[in-house]
């Protein structure tokens, strides 16, 4: 039998080989079986650390969703001025950096968009995210250029690009660039 720290240990092994085998083939296209026989251990291990595939996958990306509702609830909080973009931009910036393992899942694979509750937790935070970033106008020139924006911040996130995104100056350059998207149509 395995101490506590054996068991925590696996617990992480299981999670970091979740993650990468889900970005490699997909969430639905990997089993507790494939799982368990690249750690060499049985399913009933891994049930024993998660009940299901699904608790595992809520074990990865719950993180990086609580992290956008927290980024989102203090720049929409009530009685409080509108945040700028820019510091809007650079808020949700950092919190997909800190979780960039995690964000090619959320934003890419399919079974991950169409979860039962992931799904409509990553629409409703777009939706969030969209309207702060349009506010106050709420056209749909206003809103594309605010989905606009979000992609020029989330796309170098989600492909394998050799550029440090932790460096100031290159989040910079990001946040520069979906500025200048939220601004395109207003120059004149």
């Amino acid at each position: 039998m395995k101490d506590r720290d054996g068991d925590e240990g696996l617990d992480s092994r299981i999670a970091g080989l979740a993650l990468e085998r889900f970005g490699l083939d997909g969430f639905a296209g990997t089993s507790v079986a494939d799982l368990a026989g690249v750690l060499g251990v049985s399913k009933a291990a891994i049930y024993y650390h998660y009940r299901s595939k699904d608790a595992l996958l809520h074990r990865l990306v719950d993180p990086l969703l609580d992290a956008i509702d927290a980024c989102l609830d203090t720049h929409s909080a009530p009685n409080r001025p509108a945040p700028g973009a820019r510091r809007l931009l650079g808020d949700y910036l950092a919190v997909l950096t800190a979780h960039r393992e995690v964000v090619p899942l959320v934003a890419t694979d399919v079974a991950v968009l169409n979860h039962p509750t992931i799904g409509p937790r990553i629409r409703a935070q777009d939706q969030r995210l969209r309207t702060l970033l349009a506010a106050p106008d709420t056209g749909a020139a206003a809103t594309l250029r605010a989905e606009a924006a979000l992609g020029a911040i989330r796309r170098p996130l989600t492909t394998q690009t050799a550029v440090d995104l932790t460096d100031a100056s290159h989040q910079k350059t990001l946040i520069d660039a979906a500025v200048a998207t939220l601004q395109a149509g207003h120059d004149g």
